[in-house]
């Protein structure tokens, strides 16, 4: 092989050899579809501060990170009162002991919300509830939530959700699912005083 030849055989084997089109299409295919996994495995900037939710139910002493709480007593009523203080509407009243576990240091009942169709309701601090009562080691207390709703959702799933702190990024949550179509109805509840636990 002549000199020439050797250079033109080193030149052929140094161009780029075009891929067929069906090839460039299957790689492009396959690309896409890897970027859409990984578009959907990848979790949201939310799950970096998502709360620890612990699954729990009515009549059941739940144990989160600070605190222990048991539901009881479910009702829907037309009016609540608690003492002289008396309003109408759609109530949803639970009967709640709660203690906390670890230290009194800022143990607070300070989160309890109802979640209903996608919407949030906090416990109503209007009446004299157990919202923002002060917890001990040890000692439960007890006493009555009350969640003012609109009538039309009276029916619905709910999620009760509890916690020590208000502010619960990356801390436990205790989540009761309740379903108000099956609550007791009422005309009229009071709220249990609140107190120390029997």
């Amino acid at each position: 092989m002549t000199a020439a030849e050797l250079a033109a055989a080193e030149r052929r084997s140094r161009r780029p050899r075009n891929l067929r089109p069906w090839a460039v299409w299957t790689i492009a295919v396959v690309l896409l579809v890897a970027a859409w996994g990984i578009v959907r495995i990848t979790p949201d900037e939310d799950v970096n501060v998502d709360p620890f939710v612990v699954a729990g139910a009515l009549d059941q002493r739940v144990e989160a990170r600070a605190i222990a709480v048991t539901v009881t007593s479910p009702r829907v009523a037309d009016a609540v009162t608690a003492g002289a203080w008396r309003a109408e509407g759609t109530w949803l009243v639970v009967d709640v002991a709660a203690e906390a576990l670890v230290t009194e240091a800022d143990a607070l009942f300070d989160h309890a919300v109802l979640i209903v169709d996608g919407l949030t309701y906090s416990a109503s601090e209007r009446p004299a509830s157990f919202a923002k009562e002060h917890l001990s080691v040890g000692i439960p207390l007890a006493g009555s939530l009350a969640f003012e709703l609109p009538a039309d959702l009276a029916d619905d799933e709910a999620v009760l959700e509890l916690a020590g702190d208000d502010d619960t990024r990356l801390d436990a949550v205790i989540r009761i699912p309740l379903d108000l179509a099956d609550v007791a109805r009422e005309d009229e509840t009071a709220l249990r005083e609140t107190g120390w636990a029997a």
